[in-house]
């Protein structure tokens, strides 16, 4: 018995070392920055809108690139869930009067003349994956703007396997795709593939002869399999905003993150 005692201590001594460093670069996984490309550009804060947008002391409006956060609904009624407690958190990374640190991507300018870029706080925390691991923000990866898109993508994982934030809410679990309406807001729809065509400039599946997904072919170059017969029959899991589209509910994907093959 003594023997065996002393066998498990001399196996734990030798294990012991390589215990600690797999913890060790597990924690250090967990707490990995989205670090910049390039220095970037420093600016002031001069207001908060929500979440994802404010305006800097310059007068230019900025939008968070690679996130969105739930809308504060200000023309529409009341804030969705969460949205108050996204905007109070950006204010305490990025206070008013405060500096940040923007760093470009491909594309600086949105169709609404919004300057587009990852932020920084001054001690170089990126705003956009802070709100995604604590779950106060979803993923918005649009290309071309792809330069964050791995880390961004982890951190919002991390934070759906962990059920925070937006993630305990029941309006993003997987709903299927026979009840979903086009009203504009987040979704994540379950459903099968019965139709897959190309029309033009774009690849079209069908979710449950209800929900359109729409994809440009350019974008649809980053999706496997780029076969888009090759879909059909699949079950999957689609999100972003539904809107109507034709008369239709509609969910445009730009990046393969939106679509996922489900169990």
């Amino acid at each position: 018995m003594r023997r065996r005692f002393a066998g498990c201590i001399a196996k734990g001594r030798l294990l012991a070392p390589f215990v600690f460093l797999a913890a060790a670069f597990v924690a250090a996984a967990a707490n990995a920055a989205c670090q910049p490309t390039v220095s970037g550009e420093q600016a002031t804060v001069d207001k908060h809108y929500d979440g994802d947008t404010l305006r800097l002391s310059d007068g230019r409006r900025l939008r968070l690139l690679g996130i969105d956060t739930p809308e504060m609904n200000y023309r529409k009624g009341a804030p969705q869930a969460l949205a108050t407690t996204a905007l109070h958190r950006l204010q305490s990374l990025l206070p008013r009067g405060g500096t940040l640190r923007l760093v470009p991507d491909r594309q600086q300018h949105d169709r609404y003349g919004r300057l587009l870029a990852h932020t920084y706080t001054p001690d170089g925390v990126s705003v956009e994956e802070t709100l995604l691991r604590e779950g106060l923000a979803v993923s918005f990866i649009l290309p071309p703007n792809l330069a964050q898109a791995d880390c961004l993508l982890a951190a919002e994982r991390a934070a759906r396997m962990a059920h925070r934030g937006v993630w305990a809410l029941p309006a993003y679990r997987p709903q299927a795709a026979t009840s979903v309406r086009a009203d504009g807001s987040y979704r994540l729809i379950r459903g099968k593939v019965s139709s897959a065509m190309r029309r033009g400039n774009w690849i079209l599946l069908k979710l449950d002869r209800r929900v359109q997904l729409r994809i440009g072919r350019t974008d649809w170059s980053r999706f496997s399999p780029t076969d888009h017969l090759a879909w059909r029959g699949q079950t999957v899991i689609a999100r972003g905003k539904i809107q109507a589209h034709n008369g239709q509910p509609t969910l445009r994907l730009w990046h393969p993150a939106q679509l996922e093959r489900s169990n």
